[in-house]
């Protein structure tokens, strides 16, 4: 999967950085100061855990919040009752390990969410300015000293600032580190639920291995689904960045990914990821996309006086419009074409969905979709 995130970050702005999974990263992150080990600490064998943090049957509802903008903090309050879990892309780290805010954080916002009953997870990632950083996942994965101490001071975030678990986003792992980032994820597991918290962690989709790709080949399914509590899948980004232009997530695209993780994952660790942005190809940039929210989409629909077409067969709406000689394809996510993909969940029994991004959504997908979820 082609997903750079870090570009989507880059150009979802409207007046703002509004749709970006980007943490609001501004002047230089503020070093945080969990007591450092500066040796390695014995952790027992990992346990092969096939647990759930959820009760049997239970699907949850996943949130993704981030600082972009004032979207998500309203979506976030507007629609707790209907969220299950929040992950607060607040947090990075350094080369020793040691944890870095990355975002504006703000305690009260994970309290509005445990208090209106949703679990909150502190995310924590390898993006800066420039992208997610490859060198810096592999100093702190392939080090056991430093992974060690890495694991120990997310521990201490999760104690001393009341968080309910650890939401793992380290993505563009050099394949070479494929087994230390599985290493990594039975450690931090033993570590977590010594403490009675869950580990969630985002991975790249995929329907095949290809040990080189750059965005999936670090990520082992099988051994990620023994350790973590919550897999989740990002469903989206088929066509992005680097890629012919088309679907965010066509309907055989999710299947064959799901089909592909259910072999190797247990269906009530995968939490599906739902994308609800769009994406707009021009003419004169054929592979580099911008980010749109989808009231943004709409808009330019109707400015441009277009009609909204809909794919049966992929499940997809788009529409298509010519300004100034520069043609747009928009390719977004509405009520239907998540209503066809959380049937996918449904039917497989899945997790639950992780919707990214809180605040960018069809705000009629609490009321028309999600509601018999």
């Amino acid at each position: 999967m082609k997903r750079n995130l870090a570009t989507i970050i880059a150009s979802i702005t409207i007046s703002a950085m509004v749709l970006s999974g980007c943490s609001g990263i501004k002047n230089s992150p503020q070093l945080l100061s969990p007591p450092q080990t500066g040796h390695q600490t014995e952790l027992p064998e990992a346990e092969a855990s096939q647990e759930n943090v959820l009760s049997p049957g239970k699907r949850v509802v996943l949130g993704f919040y981030t600082d972009a903008g004032k979207e998500s903090k309203e979506s976030l309050t507007r629609n707790i009752k209907d969220l299950d879990e929040v992950a607060f892309f607040w947090y990075s780290f350094d080369g020793s390990g040691k944890l870095k805010r990355a975002g504006n954080v703000d305690l009260s916002l994970k309290e509005t969410a445990q208090k209106g009953g949703a679990k909150a997870y502190a995310l924590v990632h390898n993006l800066d300015e420039k992208g997610f950083d490859s060198p810096l996942a592999h100093r702190v994965l392939a080090n056991n000293t430093v992974r060690t101490d890495f694991i120990n001071n997310l521990v201490t975030l999760t104690t001393e600032e009341n968080w309910d678990g650890i939401a793992i986003d380290i993505e563009k792992i050099p394949a070479e580190d494929r087994n230390n980032y599985s290493a990594f994820m039975k450690e931090l597991k033993i570590a977590l639920k010594a403490k009675n918290k869950i580990l969630n962690v985002s991975i790249a989709a995929k329907y095949q291995d290809d040990l080189k790709d750059l965005w999936s080949g670090a990520f082992d399914y099988a051994e990620i689904g023994k350790a973590a509590d919550q897999v989740v899948l990002m469903t989206y980004e088929e066509h992005g960045v680097g890629t012919t232009q088309g679907p965010i997530a066509s309907l055989g695209w999710v299947n064959r990914v799901i089909n592909f993780a259910k072999g190797k994952i247990p269906e009530e660790k995968i939490v599906m990821g739902l994308a609800v942005y769009a994406s707009n190809w021009v003419s004169d940039s054929p592979t580099n996309p911008t980010y749109l929210t989808y009231a943004k989409a709409i808009e330019l629909a109707k400015k441009n006086n277009v009609q909204i077409h809909y794919d049966e067969t992929q499940q997809v709406p788009h529409f298509t419009f010519t300004k100034a000689g520069i043609r747009s394809e928009i390719y977004l996510e509405n009520t239907r074409s998540l209503s066809a993909k959380l049937n996918i969940a449904k039917k497989n029994q899945l997790g639950g969905v992780a919707i990214w991004k809180l605040g960018i959504e069809d705000p009629t997908l609490w009321s028309d979709v999600l509601k018999d979820y």
